[in-house]
C-alpha cells in the first residue's frame, strides 16, 4: 500500500519553526541553564560535537566565550559524536557539557536549504553545506532522477499506463533503486504476480498502472493525460528502495541510509538528512554516555540539536548562525538523570537570561 507519510512522522517531530535560536542568545541561555542545573561556573568543561567546516567557527567563539573555557572536540565530519572520546573529556573537569549539532547552510535570497557563499573563494561562490551530507546524498539522487525520469505515465482509453525502463523492471544490479513493482503495476489478486505488459518497447514496457497507484495519485495533486509524462516528484517514496555493499559506510551513510527514500523525496533533502542524523546521534550518544563508567559520579549536561548557518554576505566573518534544540541529556553526580524533549528543552532554554555576567573579553586573554 502507498502511504501517505510525512518524512518527520519517521523518526519523531523535528520542528523548526518556533524553536530556532540566534546563537549569540543561545550561548548564554545555554550557560545559565547549566547554572541552573547546579554547575559550578568555575568548573565547566565545555566540549562541541561539531562538523569541521569552517561555517561552525562562531559557535566555538561564542562557547569560548561565555564558558569561559576553549571547548573539548567531541565531533567528526558531519557533526558526528567521536564516543571514543568521553573519557578523555570526563578527566578535564568537575561539571561536564557537550553540545552536538549537524549543520545545514541557508540561502535566503532564495530560501534553499543546504547552499552557503564560501567567502574566502576566488570568486565567493556557493557550494553545498554540510559537505558530508551532501556527499552522502548524490549518488541517491541520481538514482531517483534516473528513475524519476524513465517512468512515464499515460492515459490511454481513459485507462492509466506505467511505462519503466527495463533496467528499472528487471533490476539486474546489486546496487541502486529498487522499485516497490507491486505498488506501481496492477497484479492478479490471487497470486500476487504482475500483469503482462500491454506493450513490450525497444528499452521499456508498458503495464496498467496498480489500484494503489491510481488511488494515491487521486489523492495527491500529480495530475498526467494522453501525452507521456515523467512520474518525476509523484515517484512515492514507498515505492522504491535503495540497496549499496554496507561494508564501506561512513558513520553518516549508515545513520541516513535506511531513510533516504524519505529524505531525497522530501522539499529539503540537505536540511531533511541534518534533521535525521541528529535525531540518531542523539539516542547513540546518549546511550554510551549512560555506559561510560568515566561519566558516573559527575555532572553532565549533553544538548543536541541542528546548526543553521546563514550564508554571508560580502563583508560579514561569519554566518549568523541559529540553533534548533532537538533533546537533552542531563545527568546528575548523585545518579538523578532525565531527558529533555525538544519543547521541554526549547521552553528551558528561553526562561534562561540572555545576559551572562561571567562571559570573558577574549581580547583580554591576549598579550601585546
Amino acid at each position: 500500500m502507498i502511504r501517505n507519510v510525512r518524512l518527520r512522522s519517521i523518526l519523531g517531530e523535528f520542528k523548526i519553526e518556533d524553536h530556532t535560536i540566534m546563537y549569540h542568545k543561545f550561548m548564554p541561555k545555554f550557560y545559565n541553564f547549566c547554572l541552573e542545573q547546579g554547575m559550578d561556573p568555575e568548573k565547566i568543561t565545555p566540549s562541541r560535537a561539531f562538523c569541521s567546516d569552517e561555517s561552525q567557527g562562531l559557535p566555538i567563539i561564542l562557547m569560548s566565550k561565555h564558558f569561559g573555557a576553549f571547548p573539548f572536540d567531541h565531533g567528526l565530519v558531519g557533526g558526528i559524536m567521536a564516543h571514543g572520546r568521553h573519557a578523555p573529556h570526563a578527566h578535564h573537569g568537575k561539571d561536564l557539557v557537550i553540545l552536538q549539532a549537524s549543520h545545514v547552510g541557508y540561502e535566503p535570497r532564495t530560501q534553499r536549504f543546504g547552499r552557503y557563499r564560501r567567502l574566502q573563494t576566488e570568486d565567493q561562490h556557493f557550494s553545498s553545506n554540510c559537505g558530508a551530507i551532501h556527499a552522502t546524498l548524490e549518488w541517491y539522487l541520481d538514482e531517483l532522477k534516473f528513475a524519476q525520469n524513465n517512468i512515464q505515465m499515460q492515459i490511454v482509453d481513459e485507462k492509466l499506463l506505467i511505462t519503466i525502463d527495463k533496467e528499472l523492471i528487471e533490476q539486474d544490479y546489486e546496487e541502486g533503486l529498487f522499485l516497490n513493482l507491486e505498488t506501481l503495476v496492477e497484479h492478479d489478486e490471487i497470486t500476487g504476480d504482475l500483469l503482462p505488459p500491454v506493450k513490450i518497447l525497444s528499452t521499456s514496457r508498458v503495464y496498467p498502472a496498480s489500484q494503489e497507484l491510481m488511488d494515491y495519485l487521486k489523492e495527491s495533486d500529480c495530475k498526467f493525460s494522453e501525452t507521456p509524462k515523467p512520474i518525476g516528484r509523484c515517484l512515492h517514496p514507498s515505492m522504491f528502495s535503495f540497496k549499496r555493499d554496507q561494508t564501506q559506510f561512513t558513520n553518516m551513510q549508515r545513520n541516513l541510509h535506511e531513510y533516504l527514500p524519505w529524505v531525497v523525496t522530501s522539499g529539503n533533502p540537505m536540511l531533511s538528512a541534518a534533521e535525521i542524523n541528529v535525531q540518531i546521534e542523539f539516542d547513540k550518544a546518549y546511550r554510551s554516555i549512560v555506559r561510560e563508567e568515566s561519566y558516573h559520579c559527575k555532572n553532565l549536561i549533553y544538548i543536541a540539536g541542528l546548526n543553521i548557518d546563514y550564508s554571508p554576505t560580502t563583508g560579514q566573518h561569519f554566518p549568523l548562525s541559529q540553533f534548533v534544540p532537538w533533546a537533552a541529556y542531563i545527568q546528575k553526580s548523585n545518579g538523578e538523570h532525565k531527558v529533555l524533549e525538544q519543547d521541554q528543552l526549547y521552553e528551558a532554554l528561553m526562561a534562561c537570561s540572555s545576559k551572562n555576567k561571567d562571559q570573558v573579553n577574549l581580547d583580554d586573554m591576549l598579550w601585546d
